[in-house]
């Protein structure tokens, strides 16, 4: 596990969690900017878009683009 990846967890560990699992066809809705961590219990693909995402994309969240290049890929 990569070493900031490690430090997220170790920040988080007395959060309250809420665990759960999506069944095919499920869609999970967590809120921009919200610390989640994922598990795959077995092959998967997952396609992300935040909501209010910028026009101007930015280092860390991307922006309008980067959502369409997802959905794009999706099909």
């Amino acid at each position: 596990m990569p070493e900031q990846e490690r430090a997220w967890l170790e920040l988080a560990r007395e959060s309250l969690a809420i665990e759960t699992v999506l069944k095919a066809g499920e869609v999970l809705y967590i809120p921009s900017h919200w610390f989640h961590y994922i598990v795959s219990l077995q092959k998967s693909a997952q396609c992300n878009t935040r909501s209010g995402m910028p026009d101007k994309p930015n280092h860390y969240f991307g922006g309008r683009d980067t959502v369409q290049e997802c959905k794009e890929s999706s099909y």
